[in-house]
């Protein structure tokens, strides 16, 4: 069970069943930089294939800090996604990949092209509690992403990829404070 409705797009879209911006309050991940003060914002897109066995998830960087990218962020995101987006509470971060692929997505930035990349191998570092996670993951070329979601994604630039922008294109916005994590 989701918080977001479904959506269906064009014809030539993508199945789109989920689309919401995280704004996650930084109390609500349990590793920060000391130096990181406020919000981290992600847009998230949930696909749902017809002929894929699960959900693809697409997370995205918004215009904002880079110390909480979803690079730096991702295990800890991809956690709160799961529980919040695909209605999967208490999932172990081991088990993600059981309930959905993960892909990472970089919007244009000045002279650098967007990038997407499959997150895959969460692991559990032992002796850190909360736990810590560890993961690997690989480029994907547009074509690549497009066929795993099934059909085409949008493309962005850095600066169009904002909570306000997306807000005004109907997208919802969800705030994440440190009880809405379920930790």
């Amino acid at each position: 069970m989701s918080f977001f409705s479904r959506r269906r797009r064009s014809a030539d879209a993508p199945t789109l069943d989920d689309e919401a911006v995280l704004v996650i309050d930084q109390y609500a991940l349990p590793f920060r930089s000391p130096h990181w003060y406020g919000h981290a914002n992600y847009h998230v897109r949930v696909f749902r294939p017809e002929k894929a066995p699960k959900p693809v998830v697409v997370m995205g960087d918004l215009d904002n800090d880079p110390v909480a990218s979803i690079t730096n962020k991702c295990p800890e995101v991809t956690v709160i996604v799961a529980h919040l987006v695909l209605g999967r509470p208490g999932v172990h971060p081991t088990r993600l990949e059981d309930h959905a692929r993960w892909l990472t997505y970089y919007a244009a930035h000045g002279p650098m092209a967007e990038m997407f990349r499959e997150v895959y191998d969460f692991e559990v570092v032992p002796g850190y509690r909360p736990p810590l996670v560890k993961l690997r993951n690989r480029g994907l070329r547009r074509e690549e992403a497009e066929d795993l979601v099934g059909g085409a994604l949008a493309r962005w630039q850095q600066q169009d990829y904002t909570v306000a922008g997306l807000q005004r294109r109907g997208v919802r916005v969800m705030r994440v404070h440190p009880a809405g994590t379920g930790e």
